[in-house]
Parts: structure tokens; C-alpha cells; sequence
């Protein structure tokens, strides 16, 4: 063995380490970049604290059909067709959604005669007995619906609450808001940049 191999051999476990920790820190920095805008919680989702609007182009909502949280008939994304429809998703557990509920509570009943309907999908509960107590809380009337099973937010890549999609008349998937709605001015924005205006608040 040559001076050259036996210091290459002598090296080599300090190589080896050195290429594993530097894969850890790729690891983790991808990790931390994917949880920007985002904070844990214990009930298996995340919170979006930052607000981020996206449009999205030539793409259908996909359809659901969900049991209503306060029971009684399932409610049906393809029963709205013809309405602009606000799809939020929320969970009780989530301090930015009681804080956007207010809003959406008074812009869905201010605008439920001009063809927009506001409907909720109450995700990542612990018990959806929760979720029925966050709606009698914040005298929520619009149509409210529970995805126990994780298929409907999956469909529409929902990785934190709260999110917010915009549905068009026809069925287009126009664009979302990630983060809490402000104010109804702010809905009122998002609607006129995809395209649709509606009257201000009266």
C-alpha cells in the first residue's frame, strides 16, 4: 500500500461523515423552505399566516358532495352551478379562521341575492362536534360541510388553513387565497382581479 492509499483509507470514514451531515442540511433546509408561511398544530393540520394569492388557468374545480355540519342533506359543489362560489376551508382549531369568519359571515349574506354563495369544508377536526360549536359560535349560515376523510382537500391541494377558492359560474377553478380574509373590501378585490365584479358593500 502506497503513503497516498493509506492516507486516502485513513480519510475516508471523515469523508463519509462529511458528505451525510451536509445531506442533513439539504434535508432540513427543504423542510424549513415548505414550512414558510405555515406553523404547525397538533390537530394534524397547518396554519397559513401569511396571505398568498394564486390564479389558476383552463382548470375545473373538482366536484364534491359532503355531509352537511349540521346534518341533514349532503351539500353538492355541482347543486351551485351557475353561482360564484367562495369555497373556504377551516378548522376550529385554527386562530386565523375565527378570525375571517366575521367577514365571510357578513359578505355571504350581504351578496346571497347576486349569485354568490360562500360555502365552508371543516378539515383536519379532532370531532366534527367541534366544528358544529365554531358554527353556533359565529352564527355561520352559510352552507357549511365536513371532510372527514381528507379526499376533498387532497383534490384541492389544500396544505394549510385557511385557504380559499374562487369557482366561476361555470365550474372554473379561477383562483385561491391562502391566509385570512381581512375584510370584504379584500373578497371584493380577489373577485375583480378573476374577473368578477360585484357591487361594494351597501
Amino acid at each position: 500500500m502506497t503513503t497516498t492509499q493509506g492516507l486516502w483509507r485513513a480519510r475516508l470514514p471523515v469523508l463519509i461523515a462529511g458528505v451525510f451531515v451536509l445531506a442533513f442540511v439539504a434535508l432540513v433546509a427543504v423542510a424549513f423552505e415548505r414550512q414558510r408561511g405555515t406553523s404547525e398544530l397538533g390537530a394534524g393540520g397547518r396554519i397559513n399566516t401569511v396571505g398568498t394569492f394564486i390564479r389558476f388557468a383552463n382548470r375545473a374545480a373538482p366536484d364534491f358532495t359532503l355531509p352537511n355540519l349540521r346534518g341533514g342533506k349532503d351539500i353538492a359543489l355541482a347543486d351551485l352551478r351557475g353561482q360564484v362560489v367562495i369555497v373556504n376551508f377551516w378548522g376550529s382549531w385554527c386562530p386565523p379562521c375565527r378570525e375571517e369568519t366575521p367577514v365571510l359571515v357578513a359578505f355571504a349574506r350581504e351578496y346571497a341575492d347576486d349569485g354568490v354563495t360562500v360555502i365552508g369544508i371543516d378539515v383536519w377536526e379532532k370531532d366534527w362536534n367541534d366544528g358544529r360549536a365554531f358554527l353556533e359560535e359565529f352564527r355561520v349560515d352559510y352552507p357549511n360541510v365536513y371532510d372527514a376523510r381528507g379526499h376533498v382537500t387532497i383534490d384541492y391541494g389544500v396544505s394549510g388553513v385557511p385557504e380559499t377558492f374562487f369557482i366561476s359560474p361555470d365550474g372554473q377553478l379561477l383562483g385561491k387565497y391562502t391566509g385570512s380574509i381581512k375584510s370584504a373590501d379584500q373578497l371584493l378585490s380577489i373577485l375583480a382581479e378573476l374577473g368578477i365584479t360585484l357591487s361594494p358593500l351597501r
